[in-house]
């Protein structure tokens, strides 16, 4: 679709006050003054290529969707709008728009090589709207125990929760965010993308990635943005707390490990004895008193369903495996040291790092790193496209060049 300057401006417009942003701020990302950002809105300045690109980074839309017919609101605009403090950061804003650009990046590439992202795996949910914290809570544990049976997940721990999101046709980025967010979800369209704050631990990573992946199944259709924050409970919230929880700690999983470590087993059991050739159940009572939980077991626990210790401990509270005086207990040598110091006995103290150099999370770069080359072994981009996208995955001049699709020479 053609379109002219003047139809242009308003969409220009529409697209920076959907995302939130000020003039200014506009102004600001394009080196310009706000008079000509006005001008530019009003159709009386026209827009160079490179304004155009850096717009479509800043607002999260490809360049061409500008052009494009019926124009829409996109899900980013609305993570825009929620988070004030990632348009007033020059580092977030930056990261934020780099991790949009990656996402355009991908789409586009999947489109020219014919693959489709639409999540028909994810099943849509009609879900009763939720009034009270405990509807939430029982929602948020039906729906974990649903979704594992359907990806037949068992009882196991869960290696990569990206893996698992990736497996539904979902992208996974690792962001630098503000502090109190820990991630976000939104639809692009066709894609569903989940956001986790790389600044956190690994083991908070993977809680907030699956958190998020209950956005995707159960908000995502009513709403085409969600932001998660750590300290802002509404109901939705509560219930991919409770889903994540369950998720990534089924409850039969952390009976399985307490059991095999002595502990959390009741006093009797079930056994069967021969009465007269037939075999009937009663139940014998054990010579040995079941060891209670303690904090080593939280400690073995967490590292084993790669959870914080601290979630470890309220879903032993949840699941009534430990009294509330015990959690307590629990949660106060926590704050002292003394699970992070059993930790590095265990040699995995790096759960608990936070950091940038420790995002555990690299699901769309490695998929826009792939779906370059094979763009490129497919001659449907130039090798200079190919570098700026190897670029744009994270890649170091010296590894892209190593590459035989990258070189100079190439035959």
């Amino acid at each position: 679709m053609t379109i002219t300057h003047d139809e242009l401006a308003p969409r220009l417009r529409e697209a920076r006050e959907a995302a939130g942003f000020t003039q200014e701020e506009v102004a600001k990302a394009l080196g310009l003054v706000r008079p000509a950002v006005a001008q530019i809105e009003a159709g009386k300045r026209k827009l160079s290529s490179i304004e155009l690109m850096t717009l479509s980074r800043l607002y999260g839309r490809p360049p061409q969707s500008f052009f494009e017919d019926p124009f829409e609101r996109d899900g980013i605009a609305c993570i825009w709008r929620a988070m004030p403090e990632a348009r007033k950061d020059p580092v977030v804003q930056r990261g934020m728009s780099r991790g949009i650009e990656i996402v355009n990046a991908i789409l586009d590439l999947e489109k020219k090589l014919g693959h489709s992202r639409i999540c028909s795996s994810v099943p849509g949910r009609k879900l009763t709207p939720i009034r009270t914290k405990w509807e939430a809570v029982i929602q948020g544990q039906e729906i974990a125990e649903q979704e594992r049976n359907r990806l037949k997940l068992g009882m196991d721990p869960i290696d990569n929760p990206s893996a698992v999101l990736d497996s539904q046709g979902i992208l996974v980025l690792a962001l630098e965010l503000p502090p109190g967010i820990s991630g976000f979800t939104f639809r692009c369209d066709p894609a569903v993308v989940c956001a986790v704050n790389a600044l956190d631990a690994l083991s908070r990573q993977r809680y907030s990635l699956i958190h998020e992946y209950c956005h995707a199944v159960c908000d995502i259709g009513d709403t085409p943005g969600i932001v998660s924050w750590t300290e802002k409970k509404d109901y939705r919230e509560v219930r991919a707390d409770v889903f994540a929880a369950g998720f990534l700690m089924p409850e039969e999983g952390i009976k399985s490990f307490l059991a095999g470590r002595g502990k959390a087993v009741p006093s009797r059991i079930p056994a069967p004895r021969i009465i007269r050739e037939d075999i009937v159940d009663y139940e014998a009572r054990r010579t040995e008193r079941a060891r209670e939980i303690d904090l080593i077991d939280v400690v073995v626990m967490a590292i084993t369903f790669g959870v914080s210790r601290e979630a470890a401990i309220w879903r032993l509270r949840n699941l009534n495996l430990i009294n509330a005086r015990k959690q307590e207990l629990f949660l106060s040598k926590e704050k002292e040291g003394f699970g992070k110091s059993v930790a590095r006995l265990f040699g995995i103290s790096e759960m608990d790092i936070s950091g940038p150099s420790q995002v555990a999370l690299q699901n769309a770069q490695q998929r826009l790193f792939s779906l370059a080359v094979e763009a490129a072994e497919a001659s449907l981009i130039s090798r200079g496209k190919l570098i700026e996208l190897l670029k744009l995955a994270g890649l170091a001049e010296i590894d892209i060049f190593e590459l035989p699709q990258a070189r100079r020479n190439r035959k």
